[in-house]
Order: C-alpha cells, then sequence, then structure tokens
C-alpha cells in the first residue's frame, strides 16, 4: 500500500485497508501503551502508524509513544547508565550521555537483535545503542523534538566519544543508527548534522555500496535525513538494492517486504 500511493498509484478502497491497518496496530497495544511490552515492537508500531498517516494526537500514537518516553533513562539502557573510573574515562555513563531508551532490563539478553531492513546487531551494548536510536526516530517523527530528555538524546548522540570515528565498535551499520534519528533533528540545530552525516556519507563506495553494512539498512535511515547529499546517497545505492531484490526475489516476510520498499522509495529518489 505504501508502494503505491509512492508511485500514485489508486487501488480500491484503500482508505478502508489504511483504516483496517491502524486498528489493528491499536488493537495490540496494551494499557501501558506498549505493543507486546517490547520497546522495539512499540517503536516499530509508532514508526508503520506515522507511515499510515496517522496523526501524532491520535490516541493509539499518544500512547505508543507515551510508552516509548517512559523508557528514558531506565535501568537497562546501557548507555549513561552507571559510573566507573573505566566508564568516566571513556565518557560512557551518566555524566556524559543520557536520554536512552532501555529495551529491556540489564539482567536480559536482547542481542542478537534483528532490525526490520534486515541488519542484524549481535552485541549486547551495541544492540541497546542501536534500539535506542531507532526508538528516537518514532519519537522525533511524532513531534517530540522539543523535549528536553529527546533533546538529551540528541545531544548525546552528537558528541557521543568515538561514535563519528573509524574505530571498533561504531561500525558504519552502528553510526546509520544515529543518523536515521539525527535526520529529525529540531530546526534550531540541523546544523550541527554536517559533520556526522559527512563522515557516515564519506563510507560509500563510488558504486554505490556501504562496505561492512546493510546497503538496505543505509538507504533507510539516510532517507530520513532532510539533505540533499543524503538523498544524493540513496540515489546512488538504488541500483545495489535493486539488484539484490531481483537475485534473492520477494518472499512472503515482513523483513523482505521492507528491504522491497526501501528498494522502491530508493529508486524513487533516483528519479527525482
Amino acid at each position: 500500500m505504501l508502494a503505491r500511493r509512492m508511485l500514485g498509484v489508486e487501488a480500491p478502497e484503500e482508505d478502508v485497508l489504511v483504516e483496517h491497518l491502524i486498528r489493528e496496530r491499536r488493537r495490540y497495544t496494551r494499557m501501558d501503551g506498549s505493543s507486546q511490552g517490547s520497546l522495539m515492537t512499540t517503536a516499530w508500531a509508532t514508526w508503520e502508524l506515522l507511515q499510515l498517516d496517522c496523526p501524532a494526537d491520535h490516541a493509539v500514537v499518544v500512547r505508543t509513544v507515551g510508552y516509548l518516553i517512559a523508557q528514558q533513562d531506565q535501568p537497562g539502557r546501557y548507555w549513561g547508565e552507571g559510573c566507573s573510573h573505566e566508564r568516566h574515562e571513556r565518557r560512557e555513563c551518566q555524566h556524559f550521555l543520557s536520554g536512552f531508551f532501555a529495551p529491556l532490563g540489564g539482567d536480559q539478553h536482547l542481542a542478537p537483535l534483528r532490525f526490520p531492513t534486515g541488519v542484524e546487531i549481535q552485541d549486547e551494548a551495541s544492540a541497546r545503542f542501536a534500539a535506542s536510536c531507532f526508538a528516537l526516530r518514532s519519537v522525533l517523527r511524532a513531534g517530540e523534538d522539543r523535549r528536553a530528555s529527546v533533546r538529551r538524546h540528541l545531544q548525546s548522540l552528537l558528541e557521543f566519544p568515538d561514535l563519528w570515528q573509524d574505530s571498533a565498535p561504531w561500525t558504519t551499520d552502528l553510526a546509520l543508527f544515529a543518523i536515521g534519528a539525527l535526520g529529525y533533528l529540531p530546526l534550531d540545530w540541523r546544523e550541527r548534522m554536517t559533520a556526522p552525516l559527512t563522515t557516515v556519507l564519506g563510507r560509500q563506495e563510488s558504486d554505490g555500496d556501504w562496505p561492512g553494512a546493510s546497503a538496505f539498512h543505509a538507504a533507510d535511515m539516510l532517507l530520513s535525513v532532510p539533505r540533499a547529499e543524503a538523498r544524493q546517497a540513496v540515489a546512488r545505492t538504488a541500483p545495489v538494492l535493486l539488484s539484490a531484490v531481483q537475485q534473492s526475489g520477494l518472499a512472503d516476510s515482513g523483513e523482505d517486504e521492507e528491504r522491497a520498499l526501501t528498494a522502491v522509495r530508493a529508486l524513487t529518489t533516483q528519479a527525482e
């Protein structure tokens, strides 16, 4: 349905389908605003609702976003949680980082963590970082960019130690998760996006591929960035995505659908 909309293809009773999809997501929302009691699932449900043009002040969006925000600075976030001499030296404790979302309690394992476009994060701390950025992107798309805790998370990403350098464990995939959220920076902060974006875009190869990273993930995150250079990078990636889709074919899993949609969005950008 999203692809049809993007391509201007009309379908009968589409408004009825949209309403059905919104009701379906509302039905799976618990009293606390979560979907299945999961930060990741709730963040994705919020994103899908907003893709369906569900208003940010719609009751179900207000509830899911409220649940996400309630997970900020909670135990289990890892980043900005606790301080030791080593963590303080690395600037990873609460004295330097805040606003991160807790996807699970600290005694539970999150990794390996797989995202809708298929990118998978194996390391526990990295998975919690990626999940937090994933939730932040949904919250920002819902218009919560003036909230103090949300801005603290953005500030932490902009100043995150070594994230914007070519050093382990900060892979390109992880930097792209941060870029996807930073694409929704408040207008008065937009100029601060230039340096991180330039660093990440410099990792793209001339043929449009992303060494050591998922091209689908790169396109998906960069499509959140309202900058010409980001759109150009997506356009260069489009042939890589199209080739991958053609080689693998389309199966019935949600992941395949999301990858195909990302390819369509990238190809549309290429045609602009």
